[in-house]
């Protein structure tokens, strides 16, 4: 019973992202301590992670949340940063956190954070007021895709899905009006690689939450018989091409070179005057650098754990926490305009019963009580 406790408490606090902003802990901690406290110009990574402090226990996780979220290879720039940030899909580790600086991108603003003041707060793990989810108009995990391993329970692995298609989607499920409202077209992976699976092997995995796909690397061969790689499945890499081609790079039948920089980019081209078959080589490459990517998408909320998850829960959860952090914001900001009319209204009655000067003849306490009492007010207006 012990270890079942401490496993869900593992995966809803640390490897498992909220439902409502794909988000886990960590990241929705970093988010809003960055949003909240952090000066608007660039500083160290170490002061950013100081500001998320005050509301996650574990201090020495929050800079490699903040790199994750500033690194090279993301689809969208979460960070404006300076310095070497690193790119994980390239194995390039980023410089130490107190060599590297940045702050939150006003994309990361506007995506994630929008009127977040108005949210649902919650008592968090060290008894501070918390968002209890960020208001983020696209859930942060299929961005860039999530992976995590809890204790006891199941692997997660959220694909990276297309950006516009995820817009699409939203918009479609906005126009029926109707949260329960299921548009037939999924957004696409954003792999960046050959999908070899159908629509419907897709669809499944986007439907029931978890599946798998086939995957090829992304490669052409030219007029001159040159190959150029510049996609491969997550779990291949430049070992695996030099393995499969092993054989010919001995024999000095061919080259092969990495030109990888800001994209993955191999070239593979046959040595002069040496009797080479490409068309052979790039076939065998394509055919032994595929892969199978398994997918596994799982989430919390403040009741419970959902595993396997659906792509369209998250959906609702996520539409449903912003309608209704945005009706909250109307309603407050509703109240303070009616706060704002009142006291325009005490002053013009004040103005018309010459009450003005009786006023400033008084001390603090007896203006406010004389309000009050004259005009039946509350003493806050």
């Amino acid at each position: 019973e012990n270890y079942k406790e401490y496993s869900k408490y593992i995966a809803a606090g640390r490897a498992y992202p909220c439902i409502i902003d794909g988000a886990k802990s960590s990241y929705k901690r970093a988010i809003y301590g960055m949003w909240k406290d952090s000066p608007r110009s660039i500083v160290k990574v170490a002061e950013l992670a100081a500001a998320a402090l005050p509301y996650h226990p574990h201090p020495t996780s929050v800079a490699g949340v903040i790199i994750q979220m500033g690194e090279s290879g993301n689809k969208l720039k979460m960070m404006d940063t300076q310095g070497n940030w690193g790119d994980s899909s390239k194995g390039i580790e980023a410089s130490a956190e107190r060599y590297i600086g940045g702050k939150l991108s006003q994309l990361a603003e506007d995506l994630l954070l929008d009127s977040v003041e108005y949210a649902n707060f919650i008592k968090g793990e060290i008894d501070k007021d918390e968002p209890e989810a960020l208001p983020s108009l696209l859930p942060y995990c299929f961005i860039n895709g999530m992976s995590g391993i809890p204790s006891g329970l199941p692997t997660l692995n959220i694909p990276t899905l297309d950006i516009i298609g995820m817009i699409d989607y939203y918009l479609e499920v906005l126009a029926n009006k109707d949260l329960e409202f299921q548009p037939k077209k999924y957004p696409k992976p954003n792999l960046e690689i050959d999908i070899l699976s159908t629509i419907d092997e897709w669809n499944s995995v986007m439907e029931t939450g978890k599946g798998s796909i086939r995957t090829a690397p992304r490669m052409t061969i030219d007029a001159n018989n040159v190959i150029t790689i510049t996609g491969l499945p997550k779990t291949k890499n430049v070992d695996h091409i030099r393995k499969i081609i092993e054989k010919e790079i001995l024999l000095d039948k061919i080259d092969l070179r990495d030109e990888s920089a800001e994209q993955i980019k191999f070239v593979i081209e046959k040595v002069p005057h040496k009797q080479c078959y490409m068309k052979e080589i790039f076939k065998r490459l394509y055919t032994k650098l595929q892969s199978s990517e398994t997918y596994n998408m799982a989430f919390f909320d403040e009741e419970k754990i959902y595993v396997p998850c659906s792509f369209n829960k998250v959906v609702r959860s996520n539409l449903q926490f912003l309608i209704d952090t945005h009706q909250n914001r109307i309603t407050k900001q509703l109240e303070q305009l009616k706060i704002k009319l009142r006291v325009i209204e005490v002053i013009e009655e004040m103005k018309k019963g010459n009450a003005l000067k009786t006023l400033f003849d008084c001390e603090l306490s007896g203006a406010i009580a004389f309000i009050v009492e004259k005009y039946k007010v509350s003493s806050d207006i």
